[in-house]
């Protein structure tokens, strides 16, 4: 156990609430493909279930509808993995049952059903609490807050226009002569004194890129600091909700059709017990689509404690860019003015 789980499970013995936690930890223990993980209510139970799992590479004896592409090319086949059922005497592989001649076509029927029921029906649990402790996660990450308030969208606006300005300055300086000639008029000499005063002067000139530049950069940060904390604070309303439900649906489709898959294999072996190859492969869209809600929601809890641990660091950083960039405008039509002006 590293550090951080002993300070939590200490956490939980002593009556804290480590839901969060918990569920975060059985996210990546269920990477070893340990399907006995989603029993487990508490994370103490869950740590010892998961350390005295065994990673070997005895994968026949693990259920096949959690099958990995990770375990090898040895494992290619259902008829590969052992079972257990009361009515044979002793563990074997399941193409080794369908070579046995001691059962009629009706008892081997009913011996690789139940067996395949079991595992359809301890899959299908798994899943089902594997998507319960997805939606819950998502939930326990924190509703809005004043801690978490989105960038100015103000000092957004005022960013683009203060930029446009000077731009204008470099670029079209008679778009702003006629933008202020009806009601300031006599700014239009001003302009042109500034236009010459670029022209003539390299580190004015300077100054207003300077100007420009930060004022962009603001502005492209607080753009994606506002998207980011909208798309993480996205996963909190009802829309995520109908994200879940409509997931739900999907895996409980995928089951259907690996079920469907089961059921034609029987039907097949039944008749032929020679053709008993099955490839795993072809059972496994269930876990891919859990493997893809599970990358999913990793993703958001990873980007919301990213967001929670330098949230203050962010807004502090785009806060003084934002100051520079002001003053830098601002000494830049003072310096200007007071140049024109002969003051300098």
């Amino acid at each position: 156990m590293n550090s951080s789980e002993e300070l939590m499970l200490l956490l939980e013995l002593n009556g804290f609430d480590i839901t969060k936690f918990k569920l975060k930890m059985q996210l990546q223990y269920e990477k070893t493909g340990n399907i006995e993980l989603y029993k487990h209510k508490k994370y103490a139970d869950l740590v010892v279930c998961h350390y005295s799992f065994e990673e070997d590479e005895d994968y026949f004896h693990r259920n096949p509808l959690t099958y990995r592409s990770s375990w090898g090319k040895d494992v290619n086949s259902i008829d590969q993995f052992y079972i257990k059922h009361p009515d044979i005497e002793e563990e074997m592989s399941l193409k080794e049952f369908l070579q046995l001649k001691s059962f009629n076509e009706i008892n081997r029927e009913s011996i690789i059903y139940d067996v395949l029921d079991s595992w359809v029906e301890e899959y299908r649990e798994a899943s089902i609490t594997q998507m319960e402790n997805l939606r819950e996660m998502v939930k326990l990450l924190p509703k809005k807050s004043r801690k978490y308030r989105k960038p100015s969208k103000i000092t957004f606006l005022f960013s683009i226009i203060f930029a446009l300005i000077i731009m204008l300055l470099f670029k079209s300086p008679d778009s702003l002569k006629l933008n202020f000639l009806g009601f300031l008029g006599f700014l239009s000499p001003l302009i042109d004194d500034y236009v010459a005063l670029l022209y003539e002067s390299s580190w004015y000139s300077l100054l207003g890129l300077a100007a420009i530049f930060l004022f962009i950069i603001y502005a492209v940060l607080n753009n994606a600091l506002l998207r980011y904390i909208r798309e993480v604070r996205s996963e909190k309303n009802k829309r995520a909700e109908k994200t879940f439900d409509k997931w739900e649906k999907d895996m409980k489709n995928e089951r259907l059709k690996q079920a469907g898959i089961l059921e034609d294999y029987v039907d097949l072996v039944i008749k032929k017990p020679n053709k008993s190859y099955l490839d795993v492969t072809t059972l496994m869209l269930p876990e891919k689509l859990l493997d893809k809600f599970k990358n999913y929601v990793s993703m958001i809890e990873r980007r919301y404690d990213w967001m929670t641990k330098n949230y203050k660091k962010l807004f502090l950083y785009i806060r003084l860019i934002y100051v520079l960039a002001f003053l830098v405008y601002l000494a830049f039509f003072v310096v200007g003015y007071a140049v024109i002006g002969g003051w300098i």
